[in-house]
């Protein structure tokens, strides 16, 4: 097994974690410590629900597209079109910095309150 297919295995796998949180967070309407840190006090959130309705698409698009990448690279569909799995990375690592920017925004404006 190489380097390349226990990562991508992983990428799989946090895919899975974010679907399940987006839908337990969509299901239960209760902020997933994972989102907002482990020392956030979530009771004290100015909008819980906003936040909610803000990043459940954002979560859920983020985690399909990290699932459909690891299954890709792990099932090695792409292995003789390097470029195109190149392009499959990077828009991996791009998906998870705008998931990262916009979850802090979201943060920010409804939990902490800024604007």
């Amino acid at each position: 097994m190489s380097f390349d297919m226990i990562l991508n295995i992983l990428i799989m796998a946090c895919g899975v974690y974010m679907l399940y949180w987006a839908t337990q967070m969509k299901q239960n309407k209760k902020i997933p410590e994972m989102l907002v840190g482990k020392n956030f006090p979530i009771e004290r959130a100015h909008d819980p629900e906003g936040f909610i309705k803000a990043t459940f698409p954002l979560t859920f698009v983020t985690g399909v597209l990290l699932l459909a990448a690891g299954v890709i690279g792990a099932l090695e569909l792409l292995a003789a079109y390097p470029f195109v799995d190149m392009i499959i990375n990077l828009i991996e690592v791009v998906a998870i910095i705008a998931y990262g920017m916009l979850l802090m925004k979201a943060q920010r404006k409804y939990l902490v309150g800024e604007k």
